[in-house]
């Protein structure tokens, strides 16, 4: 075990009064509790080694009194005994616990991933390379039919070239093979694949743009529910990234867009099929 105990002077509300503060603090492989007192205050924090743990602040400080070590070992000891070992890359984290059972977290993915493996550090970095890799998810590695992969994209470019700032062929492009969470379009084309409720509103939303007689100045976007009242101004780019796009009724069983409408992606999607989640939320973002 590791621990120190301190001893600090602080000024207090008047120069010539002193409040003295006390610390407390024990650690090991499981985590750490840190404890400090002084004439107004008591805290204690403990934090275990997968980020659990517990906290406590008083004002009253007569119910109080430092540990000694031993106390503060026995503490941690009580506070982190089953606490797991968490892990993380540029893919996502996981987090395992002494059990085995484990929970990993991807980036750009909305499922979480979990079940039963080797407790330990290398343990859970090859748990966490199974379920997420090395490399943050794209929308092209994260939607696997390609028929729902043509259908959000078209969806994607078209309300940006309607309502928001045109994107080309090759801009769309590009976005398909960058980390999902580090661009707003592509996210939102991650979260369509994923999403069966949020993928049916934008058709309802995608349907209404392309059946509009004419929307040169924008003025179909708030109609249809892309990009709300602000949509028509100018410089929407920022605007449309906090923007939500609601469905307005219910949308046909087909996730396939037309086929004009749908911009070319230069290679089609992984065959292989997961299952996708169910989500309330249905936020369309655009750079």
């Amino acid at each position: 075990m590791k621990r120190f105990f301190a001893f600090a002077a602080m000024l207090a509300a008047s120069p010539l009064v002193f409040a003295e503060t006390e610390i407390v603090s024990c650690e090991s492989d499981l985590g750490k509790c840190t404890y400090t007192l002084s004439s107004e205050s008591f805290s204690q924090k403990c934090v275990c080694r997968d980020g659990s743990g517990i906290g406590e602040n008083s004002d009253v400080t007569s119910d109080y009194a430092l540990p000694t070590d031993d106390e503060c070992d026995a503490e941690l000891e009580k506070v982190c005994k089953n606490a797991g070992i968490k892990c993380e890359n540029e893919a996502g984290t996981c987090t395992i616990k002494p059990n085995g059972e484990y929970q990993c977290s991807c980036i750009g993915i909305d499922d979480l991933s979990s079940g039963t493996g080797i407790f330990g550090e290398n343990g859970c970095k090859d748990i966490l390379e199974e379920n997420c890799g090395t490399e943050a998810a794209t929308p092209r590695t994260i939607c696997t039919d390609s028929g729902i992969f043509n259908a959000c994209v078209s969806y994607a470019q078209t309300f940006a070239n309607t309502c928001y700032e045109p994107l080309t062929d090759e801009e769309i492009e590009a976005l398909l093979d960058v980390p999902a969470e580090s661009d707003v379009t592509a996210r939102s084309i991650a979260q369509c694949c994923q999403d069966e409720s949020m993928r049916n509103e934008y058709k309802t939303s995608f349907d209404c743009v392309k059946a509009a007689e004419s929307c040169e100045n924008k003025e179909c976007c708030s109609t249809c529910n892309v990009g709300g009242e602000d949509s028509s101004e100018d410089g929407g780019k920022e605007d449309a990234a906090n923007t939500d796009v609601a469905g307005n009724g219910s949308a046909p069983a087909e996730d396939t867009a037309d086929g004009d409408s749908a911009p070319a992606t230069g290679s089609e999607a992984p065959a292989e099929n997961k299952e996708e989640s169910k989500s309330d939320g249905c936020s369309l973002l655009f750079i």
